[in-house]
């Protein structure tokens, strides 16, 4: 793996206000894990990342995988372009959407936003999709109400690899809100009709994060949680589920849940 340095959505720094400095380039045969020591809230929780691929094959982002067959947490750019979020269940009860877009523009940065609430009322709302900003209206599988998902549990957590199929590509400002379910507006905006790069929340973990609309949210990662920028490059730091020291990427949110390079 190597940092890629520089802006790595491109452009001015002053048409950014929250630019994002650096990106992770992914080279196809290698990836991220962590193993929480606890389970986070099963039922709500919010994924963000910034996306470019260089392969275009099962283009895993995120990954955990309980051994049960076709129980997995998974989100992933599909080898017919298509994206899947899938946040695990059991049995058939899996929420899950997989997009009619196709999003096959090697040259392109993509920003995903997945948010899982199975606690919502209305099936339909218990998972959503944004896409550069854009909220992905189509064909559901929701889950029960109030049903855990595979997401966020105390297994290995994987980013860019499952089942032996690795990512190639570039992510950037990876998020993971454990206990929100969150919209567009707390990672992004619209400048001049682009959508662009927003953080809301910072590392303090307390008081209240605004998002782009003038939306708020409590300002926490919550247990789980975690924003990895690799603005610090790899360090020696203890992993959790690991023995020792390893050589991590750090996690730039209140907690201390950094990620292994593998």
């Amino acid at each position: 793996m190597s940092i890629i340095q520089g802006i790595a959505k491109g452009g001015s720094v002053s048409f950014y206000d929250f630019p994002i400095e650096q990106s992770l380039r992914f080279d196809g045969s290698s990836y991220l894990s962590r193993t929480p020591s606890t389970a986070g809230n099963r039922k709500t929780w919010t994924f963000s990342v910034w996306t470019k691929w260089s392969v275009t094959q099962n283009g895993t982002i995120f990954h955990q995988y309980d051994g049960t067959s076709g129980n997995r947490c998974l989100f992933i750019l599909q080898s017919d372009y298509t994206f899947q979020a899938n946040s695990g269940g059991s049995g058939s009860n899996i929420n899950k959407i997989i997009t009619s877009s196709l999003y096959r523009d090697s040259s392109a940065w993509y920003h995903f936003i997945i948010a899982n609430d199975t606690t919502q009322s209305t099936a339909s709302d218990r998972i959503k999709l944004w896409v550069n900003g854009v909220e992905i209206l189509t064909t559901k599988t929701p889950a029960n109400q109030y049903t855990d998902g595979l997401c966020n549990t105390n297994i290995l957590m994987e980013l860019g690899q499952h089942a032996g199929g690795y990512f190639g590509g570039y992510m950037a400002n990876i998020q993971f809100i454990d206990g929100q379910a969150l919209d567009q507006y707390f990672f992004g905006e619209f400048k001049d009709n682009i959508w662009v790069p927003y953080n809301a929340f910072s590392t303090a973990g307390s008081g209240t994060a605004t998002a782009s609309d003038n939306d708020t949210a409590t300002d926490s990662y919550g247990t789980n949680g975690f924003r990895l920028t690799f603005e610090d490059g790899i360090e020696s730091l203890p992993v959790s589920g690991y023995t020792g020291n390893q050589n991590a990427f750090r996690d730039k949110s209140h907690n201390t849940n950094h990620w292994k390079t593998n």
